[in-house]
């Protein structure tokens, strides 16, 4: 029995080990506590070197230069003390060196700069501190700005050039029309430089800021000469500009915009000969333009015209009563006057009033064919027909006009599209004559229409791209006239054109408005409309925003999907949401071990050592999520929502913000991130503010912190010495693929719209 017994306790215990893997892991106590509650190292006292340091700040903010350079030896021989004495140094020197060059002046202080950047052992911090003082400098940067605009320059018109000289280079053949269109495009390319480009203007304002900061420095000479030289050319584009605009406005018609244009070009030139021969001829067209305005709007009085004295009262009520009385009345008196007294001066305006009573509702043609009617007559002598045409041509008063000839102009455009591709609107204006534009575009105009075929082939996926003056057209031809005798027409057309674009609403509207719609179709509808709202809110960042936005779909489109999706989503929004969703990821607490050390969140050691048997902390890290709370998240297991102490809190924040401004100032490819909820937040913190939350919507923040890998990758880009690249472009256009080198344009500075 002994042999049997043993046997069943071994089975029991597989069996039970079994069953102990093949169920749920018990929580260790690394994951039910994340936090350990371990006082930080004490803050040592400054030692000699740090206050010799102060001392050094102090001589220097005395200006007593001898004094800080004696300081300034007396802390370098400290710091070899102590790494003499096997202590890591403090690191002040390169900081003291720059406190002390401070009291050189700006020309001192900019050269003994350029010497400490020429150093490899410098701090990083303080290099990259120096490094922004010096792009800040005026000179500096406008020589920057016009290194930037010459390369600009070289680039756009040699890299026209590359393709052809490479294929000729490669195969030993000359494409002659390809090298004739790099040629031309090169020199248009030319041509279309602006006086004054925007890195001149960058590199005047900051010639202009060197000298209003040193008036008496001893290239303030040359600067005022550099100064000079672009405002003229600033001036000279500005000029050109401006009678550029003015020759266009008197072509269109406007003399007086004309004028106007011309008057701030003599404000910036004065006395420019074609200037002032602009200005006569455009005071001429307004002088002409304004007799025929006054001629148009003169009006003749009744009392000239030969009638009676009955026929002259009986007129005047007629007048009166068109402009209250009922409009098939007043046609009838219309009627009545013309057979009594017969055809005479009188017989447009009777026209244009028997003309009325065809104004019917949901038939407006009889009253714009009798309108056509009146426009007919000469307007030598009937004043009327001025104002039958103003009706036809007021796109208020005849949209459907205008709407066919929408119509019209996108079926031209989508022909022309087809056909010529980017030509149809004809060659781009560069300032040459229209003509030299023409035959410049032919070789283009010629490959475009080679390549017919792949267009048609595309047209379906750009087919939503045209058509955008038809659906102005025809939503206002509706606005106007709702139950007009088109609306069916107008509706049924801008139902397939909202739909092409995807404007589901709208095509839904049009749908229902047509009396027949089908069940199909509009459930179609309400599901696109559904998913659009879906889509808003999923990518909405205000939570209340978002549930309003869910709520919406379950109320207006409960028989859609995505009404249950929406009912999910929102579910989450309620239950899930907290105040702040601050969170610093993984690998930014691994890159930054003194943000999860004791005195700051104090996370266990084993969550962050990689050995899974012990617990560990997922990818996403640690959150803050309101008040002193913070959710750590844990491979395998739900997270864990704890509260530390408002003190110990305090600590994190304040060297979390540390940690940040360090990255700022030593690391270029960071960039400032603005988030002001974030930062009162962090305040709030620092400042024991945050017993009673702030719920607001409106107050929360979604900041993440993240690692350099995470967010720059692996390796450090950077900046080649030569800026040439290869490129290898090609497709259905070209029949194949093409390797050639280009010189990269340098990218624009921050503030180069502001110059634009």
């Amino acid at each position: 029995m002994r042999p049997c017994s043993g046997r069943l306790v071994a089975l029991g215990a597989v069996v039970a080990t079994l069953w102990a893997c093949a169920g749920p892991r018990v929580p260790i106590s690394t994951e039910t506590q994340p936090f350990e509650h371990r006082r930080p190292a004490a803050v040592p006292l400054p030692d000699k070197a740090e206050r010799t340091a102060a001392k050094l700040a102090a001589f220097a903010l005395a200006g007593r230069p001898d004094s800080a350079a004696a300081a300034l030896q007396q802390l370098d021989l400290e710091e070899r003390q102590l790494r003499e004495e096997g202590n890591s140094g403090t690191g002040l020197i390169d900081n003291g060196r720059d406190l002390l060059h401070t009291l050189a002046g700006p020309r001192g202080y900019r050269e003994q700069t350029v010497r400490m950047l020429e150093e490899e052992k410098l701090d990083p911090a303080l290099r990259r501190r120096l490094e922004n003082y010096l792009d800040r400098d005026p000179l500096r940067v406008a020589e920057q700005r016009l290194r930037e605009d010459w390369l600009r320059k070289l680039a756009a018109t040699l890299n026209r050039l590359t393709l052809p000289l490479s294929r000729i280079a490669t195969t030993g053949l000359v494409n002659p029309v390809e090298t004739g269109q790099a040629a031309i495009a090169t020199l248009l390319v030319f041509h279309s430089f602006p006086e004054a480009t925007p890195q001149e203007r960058q590199a005047l304002h900051a010639y202009e800021e060197f000298l209003e900061r040193n008036p008496d420095s001893p290239e303030a000479d040359w600067v005022v000469e550099r100064v000079e030289h672009y405002q003229q050319k600033w001036l000279r584009q500005l000029h050109g500009e401006a009678v550029d605009v003015a020759k266009q406005s008197l072509e269109a018609g406007r003399p007086d915009v004309c004028l106007a244009h011309l008057d701030r070009a003599e404000r910036l030139l004065p006395g420019d000969p074609e200037t002032l021969e602009l200005r006569a001829e455009a005071e001429q067209t307004m002088q002409e333009r304004t007799e025929r305005v006054e001629r148009a709007l003169s009006a003749v009085s009744v009392v000239g015209v030969p009638l009676d004295s009955q026929a002259q009262d009986l007129f005047y009520e007629l007048a009166g009563e068109a402009l209250t009385a009922n409009p098939e009345e007043v046609a009838a008196r219309a009627r009545g006057f013309e057979a009594r007294h017969g055809p005479g001066p009188l017989s447009d305006e009777m026209l244009f009033v028997e003309g009325l009573e065809t104004r019917q509702p949901g038939d407006e043609d009889p009253f714009f064919d009798s309108i056509e009617e009146v426009a007919r007559l000469r307007t030598d002598w009937s004043n009327m027909a001025r104002h039958a045409r103003w009706i036809l041509t007021d796109p208020e008063q005849d949209p459907y006009l205008y709407y066919r000839g929408a119509l019209r102009a996108d079926r031209n455009d989508r022909l022309l599209y087809v056909f010529v591709g980017r030509h149809r609107r004809g060659p781009p204006r560069r300032g040459l004559p229209r003509p030299v534009e023409w035959i410049l575009a032919l070789p283009g105009i010629a490959t475009s229409v080679v390549l017919t075929p792949i267009r048609l082939l595309q047209y379906r996926s750009v087919r939503s791209r045209f058509g955008a003056g038809v659906i102005d057209t025809g939503e206002r031809y509706l606005r106007r006239f709702p139950t007009g005798a088109h609306s069916q027409e107008v509706h049924r057309e801008l139902e397939n054109r909202c739909a092409q674009r995807g404007r589901w609403s709208r095509a839904l509207e049009h749908h229902q408005a047509r009396g027949d719609p089908d069940p199909d179709t509009v459930a179609r509808y309400r599901e696109r409309i559904a998913g659009q709202a879906l889509a808003a809110a999923q990518l909405e960042r205000r939570w209340d925003v978002r549930a309003m936005l869910y709520r919406q779909i379950l109320h207006e489109y409960p028989d859609t999907p995505q009404a249950e999706v929406s009912r999910r989503e929102l579910r989450t929004v309620l239950t899930e949401t907290t105040p702040q969703k601050i969170r610093l990821s993984r690998g930014f607490l691994l890159e930054n071990p003194e943000l999860w050390g004791p005195g700051a969140l104090g996370l266990r050691r084993e969550l962050l050592d990689g050995e899974e048997g012990n617990g560990e902390l997922a990818e996403e890290g640690v959150t803050l999520i309101g008040q002193t709370y913070v959710q750590v998240a844990l491979e395998g297991r739900d997270p864990v929502i704890q509260a530390l102490p408002e003190d110990q809190f305090a600590r994190f924040v304040a060297l979390l913000q540390e940690v940040y401004y360090q990255k700022l100032v030593t690391d270029e490819r960071e960039r400032p991130e603005i988030d002001p909820q974030r930062d009162l937040f962090f305040e709030r913190a620092r400042l024991g503010l945050l017993e009673h939350p702030d719920t607001r919507p409106t107050a929360s923040s979604e900041a993440t912190f993240l690692s350099s890998r995470e967010k720059h990758g692996f390796m450090r880009r950077e900046e080649p010495l030569i800026p040439v690249e290869l490129v290898v472009s090609g497709g259905l256009e070209s029949f194949g693929l093409t390797a050639y080198p280009r010189i990269r344009a340098p990218a624009e500075s921050d503030d180069a719209w502001l110059y634009r």
